[in-house]
């Protein structure tokens, strides 16, 4: 290997000026994430207003279908900024505080880690937003069930329902999965690419 392409592949470790920036961007990016979960709130919150029967309604006649194809448009959107923190916002934080830990670059991102790991159910960052985004899911597919109980409406299992609830399941499901047991989480791979690199530093030393 030419030794131009082993110092791109190896770790040089970070300047303090690169460390000043590290840690601006990771709390650019909490920050950005707390956003997104009350952008979350209230994008819903505005379209549960609008879903909501302005008229008078016939006791006994039929759910509109507006309020069931929008309740499957606020599930869309939810799951759209659901995965948006996910995988863009907390892969990008993953990436720069796991290179703070194998760089031993951060004491607190290192003992962080670790006063994590010593509760079985952590529920800081992730799992709350994921609590978050689980209830708002699970009240937006139920929705047009909730409009017929409160104005006394017939509802019918109508194709549109059925996708409601097809398409809530599976946000549930995957919000679940994903923010409360940690699948997909990212930070196992992170650590071994950042490790390989500082290994294949110390390697050509």
């Amino acid at each position: 290997m030419p030794p131009s392409e082993e110092v791109i592949m190896s770790l040089k470790g970070p300047s303090p000026e690169d460390l000043r920036k590290i840690h601006a961007e990771i709390t650019q990016i909490v920050n950005q994430r707390f956003i997104i979960t009350t952008f979350a709130i209230t994008v819903f919150g505005i379209f549960a207003a609008w879903l909501i029967p302005k008229n008078n309604v016939d006791i006994g006649s039929n759910i509109s279908r507006l309020t069931i194809v929008g309740s499957i448009v606020v599930t869309f959107l939810l799951g759209a900024l659901y995965l948006f923190n996910l995988f863009f916002l907390r892969g990008m934080l993953r990436t720069y505080t796991t290179y703070l830990i194998v760089t031993e670059s951060s004491g607190w991102e290192y003992d962080w880690r670790a006063y994590r790991r010593s509760f079985k159910r952590y529920l800081g960052y992730t799992k709350a937003q994921a609590g978050i985004f689980l209830l708002l899911g699970l009240i937006s597919t139920a929705f047009p069930f909730f409009i017929a109980l409160g104005y006394s409406l017939n509802f019918y299992f109508c194709g549109w329902l059925c996708t409601d609830i097809a398409i809530g399941v599976i946000y549930v499901l995957f919000v679940l999965l994903t923010g409360v047991f940690g699948w997909l989480n990212p930070q196992k791979k992170l650590m071994e690419r950042w490790e390989k690199l500082k290994n294949d530093k110390e390697a050509t030393v």
